[in-house]
């Protein structure tokens, strides 16, 4: 092995995108040269879209157009409909740890942070100080919901690379009154003018309004799949629905059709299946509350599930859609709609940001709406909010007569808790609460 220390600041980011850009290429070639019966079309096109999203990055950087890095949640409407080009600084990054047996995790290891620190933040950081992004021309910062967010922008700012990118901080609040919506959309107004100035990027209502209606289309098909996953059996394997609708709605270009024809596809596929009464289970024998985010390692855990217990996880936090329609008629009413979209209806901001009456009215309506015989609460280690949120949902479940199993583990990093850990557990609480494992005949 070379010793050789890698000079990164010579790196502009460029040199990682067009890594991600070869192996997806790879991997796509790949999965299009299979039998078609063991194609995916739903999951070959969302890997094009990322492709493509990743091509644009670095032709938007060695063109010198405006790129931002910014956050799920942070009004990505108005990004594309100005004509910013954006991107999450670890979404890349962990969708890749999977393909190389987490290089960059052990990486990321090196750096001088309590391990307890979320793996998101310590990859976000991980990735600015290699030089693992393109290097944008505003960062977007996140205000909400843990305070690592907060310390992660101040290591932005004190950084050598990203140290002299303007930033701008949306400043949410706790409530969710119209007040409060109003105050968020008066700061996005501000965010538009900060664009224009650093930038020379043009706001335009009728284009962000445009953007803004298209996304309203994925969030009623979004709701439309939702409501077909409250079918026995469940039409879609667990965790399929939000790692799908996820990165469609909130990772790739904001309002893209061609993100709403793959939505489109797995709203047929729900259907068709739903009007069949079949699912990927052939016995459906336990429905799964998950009130989290959606783990990396969600693939293993759902067929664990499916192959041994005959359960599936039915809806999580991730999938939870109680987006409103936004009213684009004037643009006083869409900058309304797309602050209350950004602070009280993105996953985990929604949970996490404000009052815990918001938490518990969901879990309480996922568990009566989707059937869910057990709730598994993965405790996302590095969030407060989650860790301080365990008695009001064992409250949930007790008043509603559901098991609750509490977890501690890594959302990002699989080594955090290990998954043979987690079966485990998995399988002594589903054995207390009177489940029978069927083995290896479960799945189809």
């Amino acid at each position: 092995m070379s010793n050789t220390v890698t000079d990164v600041s010579k790196f502009d980011g460029t040199e990682r995108t067009q890594e991600y850009v070869d192996r997806l290429t790879g991997i796509l070639g790949q999965m299009q040269s299979a039998p078609q019966e063991q194609r995916n079309p739903i999951l070959e096109d969302l890997f094009g879209l990322f492709i493509d999203w990743n091509k644009q990055k670095i032709r938007t950087y060695r063109e010198g157009k405006p790129i931002a890095v910014t956050w799920y949640g942070n009004a990505p409407e108005i990004l594309v409909g100005m004509g910013i080009v954006n991107y999450n600084p670890v979404v890349d990054l962990m969708m890749h740890l999977g393909f190389t047996n987490y290089a960059d995790a052990y990486k990321a290891d090196s750096f001088p942070l309590d391990q307890n620190v979320c793996s998101l933040i310590r990859y976000a950081m991980y990735a600015c100080e290699q030089h693992l992004l393109v290097k944008p021309s505003v960062i977007i910062a996140m205000g909400e919901p843990c305070d690592g967010e907060l310390m992660l922008h101040e290591a932005y700012r004190q950084s050598d690379y990203f140290g002299n990118v303007p930033i701008f901080q949306i400043d949410p609040t706790y409530g969710h009154e119209p007040k409060d919506f109003e105050y968020v959309a008066g700061q996005l107004k501000d965010m538009v003018k900060f664009l224009e100035k650093t930038t020379g990027a043009k706001y335009d209502f009728k284009k962000v309004a445009a953007v803004v209606e298209e996304t309203n289309t994925q969030y009623e098909i979004w709701k439309q799949i939702n409501e077909c996953m409250k079918a026995t059996p469940a039409p879609l394997p667990g965790f399929i629905v939000p790692e799908v609708m996820w990165p469609l709605t909130q990772h790739l270009p904001a309002g893209d059709p061609r993100c709403t024809a793959v939505a489109r596809k797995l709203l047929g596929a729900a259907q068709e299946n739903v009007k069949n009464h079949v699912g990927p289970l052939k016995d459906e024998q336990i429905r799964i509350v998950w009130p989290d985010l959606d783990p990396l390692w969600n693939g293993p855990l759902t067929e664990w599930l499916a192959k041994e217990w005959n359960a599936t996880v039915v809806m999580t936090d991730q999938q939870w859609t109680p987006y409103e329609k936004i009213d684009t008629s004037n643009e006083d009413a869409m900058f309304y709609g797309i602050a209350r979209r950004a602070v009280f209806e993105v996953p985990m901001i929604r949970q996490g940001r404000g009052f815990v009456d918001v938490l518990i009215d969901d879990l309480t309506q996922m568990i009566s709406d989707y059937h869910a015989d057990v709730v598994i609460a993965p405790g996302h280690m590095g969030h407060k909010d989650k860790s301080g949120n365990g008695q009001f949902l064992k409250k949930v479940c007790r008043d509603m007569g559901v098991p609750l199993l509490n977890l501690t583990t890594s959302l990002f990093d699989e080594r955090y808790t290990p998954l043979d850990r987690v079966k485990n557990d998995i399988s002594n609480f589903l054995s207390t609460a009177g489940f029978k494992p069927v083995g290896n005949g479960a799945a189809k």
